[in-house]
């Protein structure tokens, strides 16, 4: 009965880890996790990389910063008579489960000689966070263009004392209960970071996509998170033309709004985002129709992921991107 019991526990492990590994080479999936020691989350204002990170994972891809705490490939050097190009934003510029080489800022620091590409991003940012970084990490000689990437989970940092308590309270929804839940958050981010399989089982029979875009897009409903985007849009307007203008947004989509008839409509998200761009003229490029004219639109994103995006998606917006630099 022992060696019965023994046969099938070995049987069971041999097939956990054949499917680990199969989805790993086939699907291209990797763990969600982030390693300690990589974002500085005691600082105030803002929360960004440490410096010199060597060691660090996230998503399964090696993560190296410099100096500046910016985002480098391994050995990565900046020319200091070079041009600067920053791209500042949250987890998707910084390139999660992408080594840097390959994500569309290491890209494009490839194919520009003469200009450096920095990667000015930090898990977790949001529209605060990116206006200071752009005051407390930028420097300002020497700089081509910023570009700050625009998330629709750019407003799910906004404070609670800040948001109406009756949206608060009728957000009942799926991953509303999962942050509240602080023992259930801790298992769920441990198993996730370590297995493949649920990463992709809980994607499949939940659809997280459609998940995170229905939290996301809740937050644009209230009027307090309005005031709140309002007010650092024209904070980084005024820094803005303290620098003659050299800021241009980039609009990222979700997956769910890559997917078919989404891609013929414009959401309530997007509309006030646009809206409060194009009020305080600042130049914007909108990612989701560069994506949707892709016959290979379902592939832009890492698998079973609201927003993180695949090496394909990467390339891609690389491509597009190089002719707002040139």
């Amino acid at each position: 009965m022992k060696k019965i019991i023994i046969f099938n526990i070995l049987i069971v492990s041999l097939t956990v880890i054949f499917l680990e590994i199969l989805l790993r080479l086939f699907l291209d999936m990797t763990p969600q996790g982030v390693s300690k020691g990589i974002i500085n989350k005691d600082s105030s204002n803002p929360n960004f990389n440490y410096s010199n990170v060597d060691k660090g994972r996230v998503f399964g891809s090696r993560v190296f910063t410099n100096d500046s705490g910016f985002r480098i490939s391994q050995g990565e050097m900046s020319n200091a008579d070079n041009l600067n190009v920053y791209f500042v934003g949250g987890s998707v510029t910084f390139g999660n489960g992408i080594d840097q080489s390959k994500t569309f800022t290491g890209i494009l620091n490839e194919k520009f000689m003469k200009i450096n590409i920095h990667n000015a991003s930090v898990i977790g940012s949001d529209i605060k966070n990116n206006y200071y970084i752009l005051k407390e990490k930028i420097k300002r000689n020497k700089v081509k263009k910023i570009f700050i990437s625009f998330s629709l989970d750019d407003l799910d940092g906004v404070p609670r004392d800040l948001k109406n308590s009756h949206e608060t309270e009728n957000n009942n929804s799926f991953i509303q209960k999962l942050k509240k839940n602080t023992i259930l958050t801790k298992i769920n981010n441990f198993i996730r970071s370590k297995s493949v399989i649920y990463v992709w089982t809980k994607g499949a029979i939940f659809d997280s996509e459609k998940k995170y875009y229905d939290y996301s897009l809740n937050a644009f409903k209230s009027e307090k998170n309005l005031e709140y985007l309002k007010k650092y849009l024209d904070l980084i307007k005024v820094y803005d033309e303290e620098i003659n203008n050299k800021i241009k947004f980039i609009v990222l989509p979700y997956s769910h709004q890559t997917k078919g008839d989404n891609c013929k409509k414009n959401d309530l998200a997007e509309k006030l985002i646009e809206y409060h761009l194009i009020k305080r003229e600042f130049d914007y490029i909108k990612v989701k129709d560069l994506f949707c004219e892709d016959k290979q639109k379902n592939t832009f994103f890492l698998k079973h992921d609201p927003a993180h995006l695949s090496k394909y998606g990467h390339k891609s917006l690389a491509n597009s991107l190089y002719k707002h630099i040139r």
